[in-house]
């Protein structure tokens, strides 16, 4: 396996919106390549991943496998990236990316890297939560950079890295072999660089909704491990909250009494649910914030907050800001007022 190195600076991505979600994770950024699309026979060929520091250098390292028999090597590495960082962007990568990992590492018997960290898909983004879907013709990444205007060195697509790859197994000639190697190595280079820079597009999308919709990371505390909420629900039965956390797995269960108002349960399979008792008024759904904090000032500033209430569904439809803003705050005080089984081990 060849593992590729380089170092770039872009202009970091600041937004006070993203920071309300993200502020203090670390973020991975990460695509792959592979010989087809179907997991159970296709292996991974390549593997991309980047960081990027606050002063905008970024950290770009690539696991090229000289060979298919390389693969186990390439998850092996992957897994220790993304055990330092908190979340991942990607294009595409719920559907893709992430499942073709996990299948890849079942098919080698290798353990995976940890596919169930929080997946901030740029492409369901743009697709499901912004009219950038009825202005271009495909939602392809190339798409995205051509409509925000970044340029790229490569000039292949990801089919044409396959039949590229085929002929660099075959090729002979060590000079034309590296050739081949470069110019797959470039899209993927690219591919991850340019995905990082089309991070301003989040502003012309309807972020509340979309990470309502498709989940956040909360970073672990107290002994805690990060959680990926992946599913928020209100009605009038309550709130409910799922999702994954990262880490060793546990059991844990809290029963809904008078000085909690929630019930919840972490298995061992890296899942967590929990039930929050709500309040209803005509139609009108709220979230009592005395039952849940003793300072919810921060919580004050946003439109559908009433006095020592946050609206959260009216008339069946949920402000997402509320809702996702309460939810945050409701998981950090839950980490911080309980003791993690982890900690008692």
């Amino acid at each position: 396996m060849k593992i590729i190195t380089s170092t770039h600076k872009v202009p970091y991505f600041s937004s006070r919106i993203l920071d309300q979600y993200f502020k203090d994770l670390k973020m991975g950024i990460f695509d792959i390549e592979t010989l087809g699309l179907s997991p159970q026979f296709a292996p991974l060929i390549l593997a991309g991943f980047m960081t990027v520091e606050k002063d905008g250098s970024c950290w770009i390292t690539q696991y090229f496998a000289e060979t298919p028999g390389d693969e186990r090597y390439i998850l092996e590495y992957l897994r220790e990236d993304f055990d330092r960082v908190d979340y991942l962007l990607t294009y595409n990568g719920k559907h893709f990316d992430l499942p073709f990992v996990r299948k890849r590492a079942e098919r080698q018997s290798v353990p995976s890297p940890d596919c169930d960290i929080y997946n901030m898909d740029l492409y369901l983004i743009i697709s499901g939560h912004s009219e950038i879907r009825n202005l271009l013709k495909h939602l392809k990444q190339k798409d995205i950079e051509i409509y925000l205007a970044p340029e790229r060195a490569d000039d292949i697509s990801g089919a044409e890295s396959v039949d590229l790859y085929k002929a660099y197994l075959s090729c002979l000639d060590p000079d034309q072999k590296e050739a081949i190697a470069e110019r797959i190595l470039l899209h993927n280079h690219d591919d991850i660089l340019q995905l990082y820079q089309l991070l301003p597009i989040l502003k012309q999308v309807r972020i509340h909704k979309a990470l309502n919709a498709l989940g956040f990371a909360v970073g672990g505390e107290n002994g805690w491990p990060s959680l990926s909420v992946s599913y928020i629900k209100v009605n009038l039965s309550g709130l409910s909250i799922k999702g994954k956390y990262r880490g060793e797995g546990f059991s844990y269960m809290s029963y809904d009494t008078f000085s909690d108002n929630f019930s919840c349960k972490f298995d061992d399979d890296k899942s967590f649910e929990f039930n929050l008792r709500i309040e209803r008024h005509k139609g009108n759904i709220f979230a009592n914030l005395k039952m849940y904090f003793d300072d919810y000032e921060d919580l004050k500033v946003y439109p559908h907050y009433l006095k020592d209430f946050l609206l959260l569904s009216k008339g069946g439809v949920h402000n997402s800001l509320e809702v996702n803003m309460f939810v945050r705050k409701f998981l950090i005080k839950f980490m911080n007022d309980h003791v993690c089984p982890l900690m008692l081990l």
